[in-house]
């Protein structure tokens, strides 16, 4: 019964214009990251701020898990079959630099319009510094980090899906 509900919900959904929500594709490189460590788990937790923050902003996103990456792997992605066939409409693109010992990265991130991989903005975000070396501290830091980078995001998002529907690319 419950699954006839949502499914019910979606089909309504799909027919009432401006209801229609994006998907997000959230990719992260790890930059200066040790081959093991925290960094990944830093990362995981980026990623889990800008999703959340995606979420609220009533978007669809995914995520993949990151992988290593550096500034030219960085410049030259371009989102991949998997992410049309997956119906991603954005991905966001962030790569992690993780200078020193630093337990929380300083974050680049690009927007990228899929299929095409039209760059839809692009920015940085410093990495927060954590209250203590606590995990606590380390995990609230890196969720602040994933949580700018959202609210960062979502202004070209917003106004990119807003265009999309206006110029009719978009119908239920």
């Amino acid at each position: 019964m419950r699954r006839l509900a949502i499914a019910a919900f979606i089909a309504l959904a799909a027919t009432v214009p401006g209801l229609v929500a994006q998907t997000v594709e959230v990719s992260m490189m790890e930059k200066g990251a040790p081959a093991e460590g925290a960094s990944s788990r830093s990362s995981e937790l980026v990623i889990a701020g800008i999703l959340d923050g995606l979420f609220e902003s009533g978007f669809i996103a995914t995520n993949a898990r990151p992988t290593s990456g550096d500034d030219a792997a960085f410049e030259a992605f371009s989102p991949g079959d998997d992410s049309v066939e997956g119906f991603v409409d954005f991905v966001i693109l962030v790569l992690a630099d993780y200078a020193g010992e630093a337990a929380v990265p300083a974050c680049r991130f690009r927007v990228l319009g899929v299929p095409g991989g039209d760059e839809l903005g692009r920015g940085e975000v410093p990495a927060a510094a954590p209250a203590s070396a606590a995990a606590d501290d380390i995990e609230e830091a890196c969720m602040a980090v994933g949580s700018a980078i959202s609210a960062a995001c979502g202004g070209a998002l917003r106004s990119v899906s807003a265009s999309r529907r206006d110029d009719g690319y978009e119908e239920a």
